[in-house]
Order: structure tokens, then sequence, then C-alpha cells
């Protein structure tokens, strides 16, 4: 869904976000994936359209940006959005310029 009037920024935020992560070792888990690929579609783009990445790219291009990001879900979380949650936004905060 690219129907949020931020949408652009908030992907840019994910590829910068997935860009640093794979330079300090991170691959995408495509074992996290529980439909078919569409044409176009990758394992990394399918994963960085999860809603607990959305939400927190989203905080991440606020002005000024939080100091504190708290997601909250009542459901499970996939293991590839934990890691990447874990070493994303240790990355965004000490390896960014």
């Amino acid at each position: 869904d690219r129907s949020h009037p931020r949408s652009a920024d908030i992907l840019a935020k994910i590829n910068q976000i997935s860009a640093l992560l794979k330079q300090h070792g991170h691959e995408f888990d495509s074992a996290w994936i529980t439909r078919s690929l569409h044409d176009g579609e990758d394992s990394e783009s399918v994963l960085c359209g999860h809603s607990e990445k959305l939400a927190i790219a989203y905080n991440l291009i606020q002005e000024p940006q939080p100091t504190f990001i708290e997601i909250i879900k009542n459901l499970r979380v996939c293991g590839d959005c934990r890691e990447w949650h874990g070493e994303g936004v240790t990355v965004v905060y000490y390896f960014s310029p």
C-alpha cells in the first residue's frame, strides 16, 4: 500500500537501513515468506514491506527524530523482522552519517 503521503520517504528510509544492514552482514531470511513471490519481487522487497519495518522507518523520518520507538503488535513477529529491528536500529543510530 503506497497511499500514505510520505510513503516515498518511508521506503527510502527502509532502503537506507537495509543497505546499512547488508554492509554489516545481514542476510534477509526468505524462510519467513509464506506466499509465492510475484513478478518483480524478491525476498528483500517482500520482507521490507512488513508493518513493523514500515513503522520503524516512519518514526525515523520524523523531525525531530524520536529517542524511543515502541512497536506493539498483537500477532507474532517474523524472525527476519526481529533480527532487523535489533540490528537495524543499532546500525542506524550508531553507524549512519
